[in-house]
C-alpha cells in the first residue's frame, strides 16, 4: 500500500478489494469509474474520499463528458484509494502529470471543452476495458495498437472496426515502420499526408476522382473501403480511417522529397510527377487536387544542404523540418501535429476568424488563426 499522510484513513477505510489495471493515457474519471464498477461503491462515494466537499454535477458524471482535475493531495489520496504509486499514476494519466497537478489548488470537475480534439476518445475494449476512456491530447482520431479498432473523440466518441478492411492493418504496421526509421519525423509527415488525403475526400465527388487500381477512381476505393466497414451511412466519420493507407503512401513519398530538397537542383515538380505516378497512375491532378500538395511545398522547400544541429540521428533529421512542425510529446503512430492547418469538418476556403498577426495570410492562419503564428513567409524563422 501506498504511504500517505493521516488524511488518507477516509480512502483506505473503503477497503476496495480489486486493483483495476492502469491504462496508459486513460483519463482520471474514467480510471476512478473503472475502479467503482469492479468494488461495488458508487462513483460519487470514491469522489467524496478525495475530497468532501466536491461539487458534483446534478445531471451525475460520465467520463465522456467530464474529468477529474487533481491537486497534490488529491493526487495522493487517489494512490492510496487505487493502491498506486503517485509516480504510477503521474505516467499513466495525463490528467496527473506534475505540470497539470501543480496548477490545480483543489479537486474538481471540469466538463471537457467544446473544441475539436478535446474530446476523450472510447478506448479498445479487446486489448484495453470496455467503457474506458482515452484522453485525446489535441488527437481527433488514432488507430489503437492491437490493429483492430480506430478510436475516435468526434461525435460523443466511436470506435471502427477495422478487421474486414486488411489495408489498414497494412498501413498501421507501415506507419510504424516509418516512425522506427525515421523517428518523430515519419509520424509528422504521415500527418502531413492524412491532411492531404482528407482534403481530397472532401474536394474529390465520388466516380470522377484521379483513376487507380484498375481505372477505379480512389474515391470509389475509399467507398468500398466504408462499405466494408459497414459506415456508408456515417461517411464523414469514417473519412479519416478510409484515407489512411493512401496516407501512408504519400507520407513514404515526402520522406523522399525531405532527402530530395536538400540536394541541388531539386525539382518539386519532378515530386510531384512521382505522387501522380504512384496514387493516381494513369490519371491527373486537377488545380483543387493539387492544392494542399502545393501548400505543403510552400513550406518544405529547397534548402541548400548543410549539417544539421543534433545529438542523434532522428534529432537532426527533426531539426530539418520547417518551423510549424512541433515534435510530439509521445512517440507512436499519430502523435505528430501536422504543419497543415486547416481542419477536417470546417471549410477548406475559409475562416470564421482572421489572425490579427498576418492578416490570414501565413500558412498557418489561412483556415484557422494559429495561437502560435509565424507571420508572414518571408519574415519566418528557422
Amino acid at each position: 500500500m501506498t504511504q500517505t499522510d493521516p488524511a488518507a484513513s477516509a480512502e483506505s477505510s473503503l477497503g476496495l478489494p480489486i486493483r483495476v489495471p492502469l491504462i496508459h493515457g486513460e483519463t482520471t474519471l474514467s480510471l476512478l469509474a473503472r475502479t467503482a464498477a469492479a468494488n461495488g461503491p458508487d462513483l460519487p462515494r470514491l469522489l467524496r474520499a478525495l475530497d468532501e466537499g466536491l461539487d458534483l454535477p446534478a445531471e451525475g458524471l460520465d467520463a465522456q463528458r467530464e474529468e477529474l482535475l487533481l491537486s497534490s493531495e488529491g493526487l495522493d489520496r487517489l494512490a492510496a484509494l487505487v493502491d498506486r504509486d503517485t509516480d504510477q499514476l503521474s505516467r499513466a494519466l495525463p490528467s496527473a502529470h506534475p505540470e497539470r497537478v501543480a496548477d490545480v489548488e483543489a479537486v474538481r470537475i471540469e466538463p471537457w471543452p467544446d473544441e475539436l480534439g478535446a474530446a476523450p476518445l472510447p478506448a479498445c475494449p479487446l486489448c484495453m476495458e470496455p467503457g474506458a476512456w482515452l484522453a485525446a491530447t489535441g488527437h481527433r482520431w488514432r488507430p489503437c495498437p492491437c490493429g483492430r479498432r480506430w478510436l475516435a473523440g468526434d461525435d460523443g466518441g466511436y470506435l471502427v472496426d477495422t478487421a474486414p478492411v486488411p489495408d489498414l492493418g497494412w498501413a498501421l504496421q507501415r506507419h510504424r515502420q516509418l516512425v522506427h526509421r525515421l523517428g518523430p519525423v515519419g509520424d509528422a509527415l504521415l500527418a502531413d499526408a492524412h491532411q492531404v488525403m482528407l482534403w481530397w475526400w472532401v474536394s474529390i465527388p465520388r466516380r470522377r476522382g484521379p483513376v487507380r487500381d484498375g481505372g477505379r477512381g480512389v474515391a470509389d476505393v475509399w467507398h468500398t473501403r466504408e462499405e466494408a466497414l459497414g459506415m456508408t451511412r456515417h461517411r464523414r466519420r469514417a473519412a479519416p480511417v478510409v484515407v489512411y493507407p493512401e496516407a501512408v503512401t504519400l507520407a513514404e513519398l515526402m520522406w523522399s522529397w525531405e532527402e530530395r530538397r536538400r540536394k541541388r537542383g531539386a525539382s518539386s515538380a519532378a515530386w510531384v510527377e512521382d505522387v501522380v505516378a504512384e496514387l493516381v497512375p494513369a490519371g491527373t491532378l486537377t488545380r483543387q487536387e493539387r492544392a494542399p500538395l502545393d501548400y505543403w511545398l510552400e513550406q518544405h522547400r529547397p534548402e541548400p544542404a548543410g549539417k544539421s544541429s543534433g545529438r542523434t540521428a532522428a534529432d537532426r533529421r527533426w531539426n530539418h523540418l520547417p518551423a510549424l512542425h512541433r515534435r510530439p510529446t509521445e512517440p507512436g503512430p499519430f502523435r505528430a501535429p501536422s504543419c497543415l492547418m486547416w481542419v477536417y469538418g470546417l471549410p477548406l476556403t475559409s475562416v470564421t476568424a482572421v489572425c490579427p498577426r498576418c492578416d490570414g495570410r501565413a500558412p498557418s492562419c489561412r483556415w484557422v488563426p494559429y495561437p502560435e503564428c509565424t507571420g508572414l513567409p518571408d519574415k519566418r524563422t528557422r
